[in-house]
């Protein structure tokens, strides 16, 4: 088989006819026609059903479209990375991350490589850490940003931001003006938290089991933001990353609840693929990453992931 060929069926497979294909590889539509029809002679099997101008991958079809997905995927990486040879006068960076790291952490690494590197786009898409693990497994993503711990076997991890989350209700609720407030009390109220099964979800969870408590929240979430609102709204207290509320405790709708020794942290961290090739604009975005954040805890990680590119 050859790349050219399997180009051809694979346009016409991704728009499920003949026309359109030719349309976009800019060819005639008996010239796509002929390459795929040497296609299937080299197979010897069909690997479209032809009904008038309509066509229907077969079995072998489906088979074959599974595999040309990955194989133009990766011949995608590596026009980007060819591009970014171009001492970084062109380029994509492509990055997931979870809201609060793309809300109050990475604006300010966005600004930086910008102004250094302002003809390389950044491509970002917000969402959880399970979906960001498999875009970076699927290389969808160069690098992603989640909470920590990462349940995804196959990537490989790196903690860039040490999260403490705080207990807040809003101003004038009954538990606001005490000088400590424990988890019991906490539990006995309207919980705003987390949705179930997210990874920031289980560490409160874990948190509140510590003090033998099951957790048993009135309203889930999976949006910071509109938690925070909710809280300010007088529907509930909940527990949130300090620096997302940091404005609304200054203006006075929302206030801190003290809880003492009892504390609730996350890590947010960097994921990528083992053995994964940083192309030039990934290498320059993790060396500002690093300039800006200063984490410390993974300097030596970090010096050993660029030994090994």
């Amino acid at each position: 088989m050859y790349l050219e060929q399997l180009r051809y069926f694979h346009a016409v497979a991704e728009h499920g006819g003949f026309t359109a294909a030719a349309r976009e590889l800019h060819l005639t539509q008996p010239a796509v026609s002929s390459q795929v029809k040497k296609l299937e002679d080299e197979l010897g099997q069909r690997v479209f059903e032809r009904a008038g101008r309509s066509v229907r991958l077969t079995r072998a079809g489906e088979v074959l479209h599974t595999h040309t997905r990955r194989i133009f995927q990766q011949v995608r990486e590596a026009e980007v990375i060819l591009e970014d040879f171009k001492s970084l006068q062109t380029g994509r960076l492509y990055l997931g991350t979870v809201d609060v790291m793309s809300i109050y952490v990475l604006p300010r690494i966005f600004r930086v490589f910008h102004n250094r590197f302002p003809r390389v786009e950044i491509s970002i898409e917000v969402d959880d850490t399970t979906n960001i693990s498999r875009g970076v497994r699927e290389s969808r993503y160069d690098l992603g940003f989640v909470t920590l711990p990462l349940r995804e076997q196959n990537l490989m991890s790196i903690p860039v931001y040490n999260d403490v989350m705080r207990a807040i209700a809003p101003a004038g609720h009954p538990l606001a003006g005490k000088k400590l407030v424990t988890l019991q009390e906490l539990a006995a109220t309207t919980m705003i938290v987390y949705k179930k099964g997210s990874v920031t979800r289980s560490i409160i969870e874990q948190t509140f089991r510590s003090q033998s408590i099951e957790l048993e929240p009135d309203m889930e979430i999976d949006r910071p933001e509109a938690m925070k609102k909710l809280v300010e709204a007088g529907l509930g207290v909940s527990i949130m990353p300090e620096m997302s509320i940091e404005r609304e405790v200054e203006e006075g709708s929302l206030v801190i609840l003290p809880t003492g020794d009892i504390s609730f942290e996350r890590q947010l961290g960097l994921i990528y693929r083992p053995w994964q090739v940083f192309s030039p604009s990934v290498v320059a975005f993790l060396a500002i990453l690093r300039e800006e954040l200063k984490p410390a805890t993974w300097i030596d990680e970090y010096d050993s992931m660029e030994g090994s590119r």
